[in-house]
């Protein structure tokens, strides 16, 4: 009868082992994995600030209008270019 329970005993033991090793494991890969996705993140959110202040920078009125200026050759409407309709 003891031998039964040390046997049990020896595999409670042993399966509580296994287990503990592999949610450690489970757990370094995890932490891992999260450190691999805050630089990411840290990745993407130094790209959104530069494209924030490219899209600051061309959505300036003076970029547009040198922009419809020089690449698109418009011109600036003053009195000659007006036509009135009644």
């Amino acid at each position: 009868m003891i031998r039964v329970i040390n046997l049990l005993l020896l595999l409670v033991v042993v399966f509580t082992a296994f287990t503990l090793v592999n949610k450690r494991f489970q757990s370094r890969i995890d932490s891992a994995r999260l450190a691999a996705l805050k630089n990411q993140a840290d990745f993407y959110d130094k790209e959104y600030t530069k494209l924030e202040l490219e899209e600051g920078t061309f959505s300036s009125n003076l970029v547009l209008q040198d922009f419809a200026v020089h690449k698109l050759g418009l011109v600036q409407a003053d009195k000659t270019h007006i036509i009135g309709v009644k």
